[in-house]
């Protein structure tokens, strides 16, 4: 329970700050450790789980897409044609099999897996609790901001990471495996990608992707602020998409062919920042007219 302020305007004090710091930071490293706790007898689930983008055919996902939009809005032959062509391309599950390299692999990996797991698991705790000791700072207005641009960054973080899980790296994997395996090739080689690396590379692409869903909201937060135009975003493009380009050489793992992956819908996401900035200028006044309301009936 929170102590009595000390100060007379009713705040809190520095110390009072760092205490309630420390409790909630306890809160949440409980929660971690419960979260961790409960992902570890699932450890063999979460293995499979995983390795879920081996056997994902993004072709698959596509043909199935097509004829079901064929079949109900463009019935036509090419569909079906296309249709079947998509789940021609479709090879089998990615062929690698993960290793560990050395006899501590498997604990470290575990150790990494289930820390992972409960992050996620202890995410709403964490979430509430840094809310909790923000929210006495905010005022009523500024409260409601922050609870629906907390959720459009949550929709758009989740967004990031299923597009990346369920797409991105499930071409990545095929690409990637499949680079020498052709009957042209002499080399023919046996993709032995040890589970510790083939992890890092799922956790940094989601995380990556889950980031740079977050371009448009914070294109339309800076323009609700007043910060910058939405002119501006369409006058510097093409430096923009410079910027865009170099980002993703940086946030992806491996070469050309990821950066591209992301680069693209980087750049589509740029171009929905751009509307999405468009809309929230028209919304600023209704802000200010609030934000006027509040402190007339706060100063009477």
């Amino acid at each position: 329970m929170r102590r009595r302020a000390a100060n007379p305007d009713g705040s809190m004090t520095f110390l009072e700050h760092l205490e309630e710091f420390r409790t909630r930071l306890i809160r949440v490293l409980i929660a971690l450790a419960v979260g961790i706790g409960i992902s570890f007898p699932f450890r063999n689930k979460l293995f499979n789980l995983l390795l879920l983008p081996q056997k994902i055919r993004v072709q698959n996902i596509i043909a199935d897409a097509t004829a079901w939009l064929s079949s109900r809005f463009f019935p036509s032959e090419f569909w079906q044609f296309f249709e079947l062509w998509l789940r021609a391309t479709a090879t089998d599950e990615t062929p690698f099999t993960p290793n560990f390299r050395s006899p501590m692999d498997p604990y470290t990996t575990l150790f990494k897996m289930c820390i992972v797991i409960g992050l996620i698991l202890a995410s709403p705790i964490l979430l509430y609790q840094t809310w909790a000791f923000i929210v006495p700072a905010l005022k009523r207005t500024e409260r409601g901001i922050a609870v629906r641009l907390g959720a459009l960054m949550g929709v758009f973080f989740l967004l990031g990471v299923t597009f990346a899980f369920f797409i991105v790296a499930p071409l990545l994997l095929e690409l990637s495996a499949n680079l020498w395996h052709s009957s042209e090739s002499a080399l023919q080689p046996e993709n032995l990608w040890t589970f510790n690396d083939y992890m890092n590379f799922i956790i940094q692409l989601v995380l990556a992707f889950g980031i740079a869903f977050e371009l448009p909201l914070v294109m339309a937060f800076l323009v609700r602020l007043g910060i910058v135009r939405t002119q501006m975003y369409r006058q510097n493009r093409r430096y923009a998409f410079f910027f865009l380009i170099v980002a993703s050489a940086i946030l992806t793992p491996g070469d050309v062919v990821p950066m591209l992956m992301m680069a693209v819908p980087l750049i589509l996401l740029y171009e929905f920042g751009i509307v999405l900035s468009g809309l929230s200028k028209r919304r600023i006044p209704a802000i200010v007219e609030d934000t006027v309301d509040d402190t007339d009936l706060e100063s009477a």
